[in-house]
């Protein structure tokens, strides 16, 4: 082959590689050698999407050519959709404002893309999912990160949003959130909503761990109840245990949704039709991913009763979602290096959390407890067996 023009170099636009996939990669390097690795450091349900989904896939499918939809998605899954936030939140959420997603990550591209202008400035609390900050640097708004602490459990607080220099023009929070399992206790959330809507703030609320949540004290709500102006993000891959389905939805102004339907339609055309199809079952079937979460909550109280006592102490208390977000400085002065020595002496994956925060991610350490049981329970056995050899 001839060598490339000098003119034909990648765009480096959002192509910034997440940490933890490089050392997933030596991850599997390892393996290839011979070893097993336990895997905490992905955010994935190891069970499959509920029984059924895939015979309402087929027996539509038998009735039609599972083609094209709307680029807002089916009218009948839009409708189950807005149900459901009567009946879970006592919220009045017109299906005509739910705009079915390629995903939530396709959710909040549209949401950024359809909502500020390139330049715009949208404040990110640290530590949060890295994907977002890449997404804003590629779509040309401007992300401003800012520090929480962990005594607020890494959430956001309207004294946080007084504090930034210069003014923002939007602000993303998600509850339960991503790394740290914590929470935003409603009357926080509508606090937020509330002053974002005053200040001209576009509030978007990241919500698709809602229904992975263990305490009492944090009943659910979402950000539609307390402002008609918010962004409502949400996901079928978590709690509904459809990861790789790529489907999501989002909950948008009446105003809006002419815009960002059309938006829709020239990134993807519509969303996965099968996938829409199978989540509109999913929605009838809480009982069994109920669950998925009476076992995320017995993985956690196994990794809070006996991480401690290895040296991972500090945290943000994890209230739902399936991470635990630990302080590690007084163990290593760099999470990446912690990880890779964690990987490749206790032969588990947890993720660095510089890929969550850029600020003080190098002191944190990310666990993701949505494994099996049994595989918690290695874990813990293997990384117990690790620390005390330091």
């Amino acid at each position: 082959m001839g060598q490339r023009p000098p003119n034909f170099e990648p765009s480096h636009r959002g192509a910034a590689p997440s940490i933890a996939e490089q050392l997933q990669q030596r991850a599997k390097n390892i393996e290839a050698a011979g070893q097993d690795i336990l895997y905490l450091q992905v955010g994935q349900p190891s069970t499959g999407a509920p029984d059924g989904c895939l015979d309402a896939i087929q027996e539509a499918s038998q009735h039609g050519t599972l083609g094209y939809t709307g680029a807002a998605g089916i009218p009948a899954l839009r409708q189950r959709i807005s149900r459901q936030y009567a009946e879970l939140y006592n919220a009045d959420v017109d299906p005509d404002r739910i705009v079915i997603t390629f995903g939530a990550s396709g959710a909040m591209i549209l949401a950024l893309v359809g909502c500020f202008d390139v330049g715009q400035r949208v404040a990110l609390p640290q530590p949060f999912y890295y994907g977002y900050r890449y997404a804003m640097s590629t779509l040309g708004v401007e992300c401003v990160p800012f520090e929480t602490s962990i005594e607020n459990g890494f959430q956001p607080t309207i004294a946080d949003l007084e504090a930034i220099d210069e003014p923002i023009d939007g602000l993303i929070v998600a509850s339960p959130g991503n790394p740290t399992g914590s929470m935003i206790h409603p009357e926080q959330l509508k606090e937020l909503a509330v002053y974002c809507e005053k200040k001209a703030i576009r509030f978007i609320s990241d919500e698709i761990y809602h229904g992975i949540v263990f305490e009492d004290d944090f009943p659910p709500a979402t950000a539609c109840s307390y402002s008609a102006e918010a962004i409502v993000v949400n996901s079928f891959s978590k709690y509904y245990s459809m990861a790789g389905w790529r489907l999501g939805w989002m909950v948008i102004p009446d105003y809006l949704v002419t815009p960002i339907s059309g938006l829709a339609h020239n990134l993807y055309l519509c969303p996965p039709v099968p996938a829409q199809i199978g989540a509109t079952h999913a929605l009838d079937c809480r009982t069994e991913l109920d669950q998925h979460v009476e076992r995320y909550r017995r993985n956690r109280d196994i990794l809070l009763n006996r991480l401690p006592g290895m040296g991972f102490d500090r945290f943000a208390a994890p209230h739902g979602a399936f991470y635990l977000y630990c302080h590690v400085k007084h163990l290593a002065e760099d999470s990446v290096d912690f990880c890779i020595d964690m990987l490749e002496n206790a032969h588990v994956l947890a993720a660095p959390g510089s890929d969550f925060c850029p600020l003080s991610g190098q002191h944190y350490i990310r666990f993701s407890y949505a494994g099996s049981t049994d595989q918690i329970e290695a874990a813990a056995d293997r990384i117990g067996e690790w620390r005390q050899q330091h």
